[in-house]
């Protein structure tokens, strides 16, 4: 069955991201449409735009939503919210809003530069529970770009582990994920077995703007 493009209602400010290709992106907010996703770009902004529109669509259903971004990411995407979210406060402060930042996450993350498990679930895998916990409907929109930095640090590798770690907390927690990878991350020339693996733990890949 053909996945259509979300409707508006009259007065809803937040109009559905320019790249209508990939329906099942624009449904990352609903609980039936759970997936794991990879996005491949030129233009931040246009990911920006996904991920304010998919973090609004989940608050305003009662959804919470789990933002870990680049500090200038976040603070893009919260003006964005704070246009189109009246109540976005209160959803941060009930635990429906949580932002993380992901380079300070990274930090914390790794051993002996590779994801560890233990400190991915007490950091990652706690705050998805909570913010479900939260949530109307046990559900959470997510998205993340820990993993970028990791491809960005040339550790492709760590970045495979991370999306296997996602992967495995799926298995016992109900989200859908939003990853995203500036084609700058990926280096001049694209290792392209790590980009096969990267591909491999995810749903579907969204490619970039212009072919890789």
């Amino acid at each position: 069955m053909t996945m259509s493009a979300p409707k508006l209602r009259p007065g809803n400010l937040f109009a559905p991201p320019r790249d209508r290709r990939f329906a099942e992106l624009l449904r990352l907010h609903e609980p039936e449409s759970a997936h794991h996703l990879v996005q491949f770009y030129e233009d931040e902004s246009l990911v920006v735009e996904n991920v304010s529109y998919l973090a609004s669509k989940a608050l305003e259903a009662g959804t919470s939503a789990v933002i870990a971004a680049t500090a200038p990411h976040l603070e893009q995407i919260r003006v964005r919210l704070a246009d189109s979210v009246p109540s976005l406060d209160a959803a941060r402060e009930s635990g429906r809003y949580v932002t993380i930042d992901a380079a300070e996450v990274l930090s914390q993350l790794l051993v002996e530069g590779r994801p560890d498990e233990a400190k991915f679930d007490d950091l990652i895998g706690a705050t998805i529970r909570s913010a479900a916990k939260n949530s109307a409907n046990g559900f959470v929109f997510a998205f993340g770009e820990i993993v970028a930095l990791l491809c960005a640090a040339n550790n492709a590798n760590g970045a495979v582990r991370l999306e296997q770690l996602w992967n495995a907390l799926a298995q016992r927690q109900r989200f859908s994920l939003y990853c995203a990878y500036p084609l700058t991350s990926l280096g001049i020339e694209p290792d392209a077995d790590a980009l096969m693996q990267i591909c491999a733990e995810h749903a579907l890949t969204i490619p970039t703007e212009s072919h890789l």
